[in-house]
């Protein structure tokens, strides 16, 4: 009788994970005024209606601030954070469902 060795390799189905990473958040602006914030959305029902009553708060507490209102995907792109931030002092990012 032939005995042979038989070598078997166990796989993970889900592969190698990479992890990322961690990044902090950027500092808080202490004050907005004369800062031009950029509201992006992604279009969703009820975000206009969000930005127009977020857009009045600002502007009675900091009337010298600015606001821009941008739109796109879901989730921003990386050219579209990218170019916000050349524009934009801070912005918020806000969806809707």
């Amino acid at each position: 009788m032939n005995q042979e060795k038989i070598e078997l390799r166990v796989l993970n189905p889900r592969g190698e994970i990479e992890a990322k990473v961690a990044s902090s958040p950027s500092p808080r602006i202490a004050d907005l005024s004369g800062k031009r914030i950029g509201l992006y959305s992604n279009m969703k029902q009820g975000m206009d209606n969000f930005y127009t009553v977020f857009e009045e708060i600002m502007k009675k507490k900091y009337p010298e601030a600015t606001a821009m209102k941008v739109s796109g995907a879901f989730l921003i792109r990386d050219e579209d954070a990218e170019a916000m931030a050349k524009e934009a002092d801070a912005f918020v990012y806000g969806v809707g469902d």
